[in-house]
C-alpha cells in the first residue's frame, strides 16, 4: 500500500482508507484544509495514508484548533485602525468523527455564521475548472461573475466612459487602465531591451520574445503559442466557430483583429502609412514587411541555397517549389505543377489574360500582385 502524502509503502494492517469510514468526506476536507491537496475517488493516486502521516494530521489539526480558539479570544484587543486583513476560517473542515459540527468563525470580526463548508464549484479556482460557458462564442470561465462581464462584449454595452477621449468600456477596470494612456507613464520596463510598458501581463509576454517560451499548446496539432488568446484563437481554425461577424456584409471571423482590418474594407481607411512612398495598409505588420524592401534587409535565409528574402512566407514559397520535388497541382493547359493551390490558381490567370491589378499611377495593368507591387517601387524611385 502506497501513503497519498508521503508516498512510502506501508503494510495493509498499517494503512488507512481515505474513502473509509462512515464519514469518508471529513478526511477528504483534512487534507485539503491542511495541505491544500485535493483527493478524488478515482483520480488514479493513492487513496490510502499510512498511520504515521495520520497521526502527524491529528496533531497539526489539534495544533490549528488551538490557534483559531486563541486567535478568537485576542481578536478584540486589538486596535481597529490597524485594519488587519485575515481570511475565513472553517473549523468544521477540523473536526473529529466524535465531535459536534462546529459553525463557521470569522477571525477578522469573530462573529458566528452559518455559512456551510464551500461545495465543488467554489473551489474551480485551485482546480482550474471552468464551468461557466458563454451560449454565443463558447468561451468558458471560472466564476459567474465574469461570464457576466464577458456577456456585455456580446450586447455592446459599455456603460464606463473615459473623461479624456470619451472612449467607452464594459469594464470599470478597462477605463482606469486606459486612462493611463493618457498620461504616457508605462511603470513596467523589460530589464533586457529597456522597453517599458502598460500592463504587467504585456511585459511578462514581451519576455518570452528574449526567452522563446511557447507555454501555451494546441491539444489537437501541438502548435505552441506565447500568449493565451492567440492559442484561443487558433483553436478556433479547429472548431470552425467564428464569433465575429461584420455588420456590414455579415461576414465571419475567427479573430476580432480581422474584423478589425475587414472593416477597413468598407470604409477604405488605410491606417498605417509608409513615410518613405506613403503608400497605406489596413494592418500594422503589412507596414512592417513593406519597410524592409526600402532598406533592403531579408531576416529569412534558405539553409540549402542561402538565398534571403524579406517576408517569411516567401521563405516558404521558395523551399516547397524550389527544394521540395512535390508538386500535386497540376495546370491542365500547359501541364506545369505547383506545390500549393493557390499558386496554380494565380498561374491560371495568365493562360485568360485577364490583368485585374492596376497601377494607380499611369493605369497599367498586371496579371499578379506582387507585379504591381515591383512596378509601384520604379514610381517611387523617380
Amino acid at each position: 500500500m502506497e501513503c497519498r502524502l508521503c508516498l512510502g509503502s506501508a503494510p495493509a494492517e498499517s494503512s488507512v482508507s481515505i474513502f473509509g469510514g462512515p464519514h469518508p468526506e471529513r478526511l477528504v476536507k483534512r487534507i485539503r484544509t491542511c495541505f491544500q491537496i485535493y483527493v478524488k475517488r478515482g483520480d488514479g493516486l493513492p487513496d490510502t495514508v499510512c498511520l504515521s502521516c495520520k497521526t502527524n494530521l491529528e496533531s497539526l489539526i489539534s495544533f490549528r484548533k488551538a490557534c483559531f480558539r486563541s486567535n478568537e479570544t485576542s481578536q478584540p484587543r486589538l486596535d481597529d485602525s490597524l485594519k488587519i486583513k485575515t481570511e475565513e476560517v472553517l473549523l468544521e473542515d477540523l473536526i473529529w468523527d466524535d465531535e459536534p459540527s462546529l459553525p463557521t468563525i470569522h477571525r477578522k470580526s469573530s462573529e458566528i455564521c452559518s455559512k456551510p463548508f464551500p461545495s465543488e464549484s467554489e473551489l474551480v479556482l485551485h482546480t482550474r475548472e471552468k464551468p461557466y460557458k458563454c451560449d454565443i462564442c463558447l468561451k468558458t470561465y471560472t466564476t459567474k461573475c465574469s461570464l457576466v462581464l464577458h456577456k456585455k462584449l456580446h450586447t455592446g454595452i459599455k456603460p464606463h466612459k473615459c473623461e479624456v477621449c470619451l472612449k467607452s468600456f464594459s469594464r470599470k477596470s478597462h477605463v482606469e487602465l486606459h486612462q493611463k494612456l493618457h498620461t504616457g507613464i508605462k511603470p513596467y520596463k523589460c530589464n533586457i531591451c529597456l522597453l517599458s510598458f502598460l500592463r504587467k501581463y504585456n511585459l511578462v509576454s514581451h519576455l518570452r520574445s528574449h526567452t522563446g517560451e511557447k507555454p501555451f499548446k494546441c491539444e489537437i496539432c501541438l502548435k505552441s503559442f506565447t500568449l493565451k488568446s492567440s492559442l484561443v484563437s487558433h483553436e478556433n481554425l479547429h472548431t470552425g466557430l467564428k464569433p465575429h461577424k461584420c455588420e456590414v456584409c455579415l461576414k465571419s471571423f475567427t479573430r476580432k483583429s480581422d474584423l478589425e482590418v475587414h472593416k477597413g474594407l468598407h470604409t477604405g481607411i488605410k491606417p498605417y502609412k509608409c513615410d518613405i512612398c506613403f503608400q497605406s495598409f489596413y494592418r500594422k505588420y503589412h507596414l512592417v514587411l513593406h519597410l524592409k524592401s526600402h532598406t533592403g534587409e531579408k531576416p529569412y535565409k534558405c539553409e540549402i541555397c542561402l538565398k534571403s528574402f524579406t517576408q517569411k512566407h516567401s521563405l516558404v514559397t521558395h523551399q516547397e517549389n524550389m527544394h521540395n520535388a512535390i508538386k500535386p497541382h497540376k495546370c491542365e493547359v500547359c501541364l506545369k505543377s505547383f506545390s500549393r493551390k493557390y499558386h496554380l490558381e494565380a498561374h491560371q490567370i495568365l493562360h485568360t489574360g485577364i490583368k485585374p491589378h492596376k497601377c494607380d499611377t499611369c493605369l497599367k495593368s498586371y496579371t499578379l500582385k506582387y507585379t504591381l507591387t515591383k512596378h509601384i517601387r520604379t514610381h517611387c524611385k523617380k
